[in-house]
């Protein structure tokens, strides 16, 4: 059960006691107490016991199956495409998560990219850069065909965006957060703060070093990690957490 079921069933018995309170005649008191809370609760139960006895059967502890069983109770698709993952799985059930990983990362394979203007796959783009982060396999990662670059300041971990930018309309200029060096206050800072710190006798600063272009990184670059969210802004699907845990699902296959 999600969490919008959740939503659901609060809005509909909000209405139903809202009716009931109008138009009394139509006396709906049995359906806002008992039959849909106890219809809400039981739902959610159902698939708390589902993830509970899952998790305890595939290598959980009983506390680990507990916070799986919470979990489920308020959003059971949190628990099949996260807690899950991490369970003692058999290989069968393995191939069976992964065939099923297509509707969320739209590739066949997890250690693949999906090129959201192409519409493309591009097979064995991605490795593990430590146990919880991903990059790509070689640099530049492009697109085949639209020559989109993958390994770009926009989708990595270290970029952060500057001034008051918003990624649905401008996300072109930032700051790498781990390259730095003595620069220019008017090469990163908005004019107005730019005027500020000059009245108050700074001229440079030891900052990060600016980003023009978030689609094109520094030389210097030696470290791309793939960032989920500010992946899924331009549309890349399934680049956090669960692409992790894919992967490493992929590995153990292999």
């Amino acid at each position: 059960m999600s969490w919008y079921w959740h939503l659901w069933f609060f809005l509909g018995w909000t209405l139903i006691g809202i009716i009931n309170g109008t138009f009394p005649f139509l006396n709906l008191s049995f359906l806002f107490f008992p039959l849909v809370p106890i219809f809400w609760v039981s739902v959610p139960i159902f698939f708390a016991i589902k993830a509970f006895v899952y998790s305890f059967h595939h290598g959980a502890s009983f506390f680990s199956a507990f916070i799986n069983a919470i979990i489920g109770f308020f959003h059971y698709p949190q628990f099949l495409w996260s807690r899950r993952l991490m369970l003692d799985l058999p290989s069968e059930t393995i191939q069976t998560i992964l065939k099923e990983s297509t509707k969320i990362t739209k590739v066949s394979a997890p250690d693949s990219l999906f090129c959201p203007f192409c519409k493309i796959e591009i097979p064995h783009a991605l490795r593990f850069l430590s146990e919880e982060n991903i990059t790509t396999t070689k640099r530049p990662m492009l697109c085949p065909r639209c020559q989109l670059r993958f390994d770009c300041c926009r989708y990595c971990q270290n970029y952060e965006l500057s001034g008051n930018q918003r990624w649905m309309f401008e996300n072109s200029r930032g700051k790498c957060t781990v390259i730095k060096e003595v620069q220019s206050i008017d090469t990163f800072c908005e004019p107005p703060m730019a005027k500020r710190l000059h009245d108050m006798g700074w001229d440079s600063l030891y900052t990060g070093l600016s980003i023009p272009d978030s689609f094109t990184p520094p030389d210097r670059c030696r470290q791309f990690i793939f960032d989920g969210e500010k992946a899924i802004n331009d549309n890349i699907p399934g680049m956090g957490k669960i692409r992790v845990l894919l992967m490493k699902l992929q590995n153990k296959l292999n």
